[in-house]
């Protein structure tokens, strides 16, 4: 699929461009730094509620690029959601990306929290009922999200975090209302709040 190709290419230009990249660091370790580190590839696993669903997001997350205490980082997961509507029962399947822009979240011994901001846009498919010869997944229409909002790294470990993070944005289904599909998901603001952790490799 070309979403799937898109995030892919993202990604892969993202990582060219500042993983191996770096300045020369002075003793102050100011300017580029390396971004292979400890935490430099994660993967999470966390849990999220907003006014239209319920989401369960697997995540794979990298970093992009540090400058002094700040970086960037990019985080790919495969979302499955349960929409709060039981006349038809609906149901997300779908990928999310999401660049994080915060403070840097290096474990130093003790537990310590880095904040950052976030952007994210996801695609899905919907499914209705397949039980009951209703749509079914990977067939039109499609499920679209962008938004943000801002989070908390709980860095418990070296290699464990826990995350916070609060935000919303727009939701959207192509052609949703000329469908017939509720007007609630057809194109919507949105809060919502996530919860879940990450283990860094």
């Amino acid at each position: 699929m070309k979403i799937l190709k898109y995030i892919y290419i993202v990604n892969v230009v993202f990582f060219n461009l500042f993983a191996v990249s770096y300045a020369e660091e002075n003793d102050e370790d100011k300017g580029f730094r390396s971004v292979l580190d400890n935490r430099f590839f994660s993967i999470g696993l966390f849990s999220s509620a907003d006014s239209i669903k319920t989401t369960v997001n697997v995540e794979l997350g990298f970093k992009i690029m540090k400058y002094n205490n700040f970086q960037i980082k990019s985080y790919t997961a495969v979302t499955g959601s349960k929409i709060y509507d039981d006349s038809p029962r609906m149901y997300e399947l779908g990928l999310m990306q999401k660049f994080t822009f915060g403070n840097d979240d290096q474990y130093k011994g003790e537990i310590s929290i880095s904040r950052y901001g976030f952007a994210f846009f996801s695609f899905g498919f919907l499914s209705f009922d397949p039980d009951k010869s209703g749509k079914f997944l990977f067939s039109s229409p499609y499920y679209w999200e962008v938004g943000g909002g801002a989070g908390f790294n709980i860095n418990v470990s070296e290699h464990v975090g826990i995350v916070l993070e609060f935000g919303g944005g727009l939701h959207l289904v192509h052609n949703g209302k000329e469908l017939g599909y509720p007007d609630k998901i057809n194109k919507a603001g949105f809060g919502r709040m996530s919860i879940g952790g990450r283990y860094y490799f």
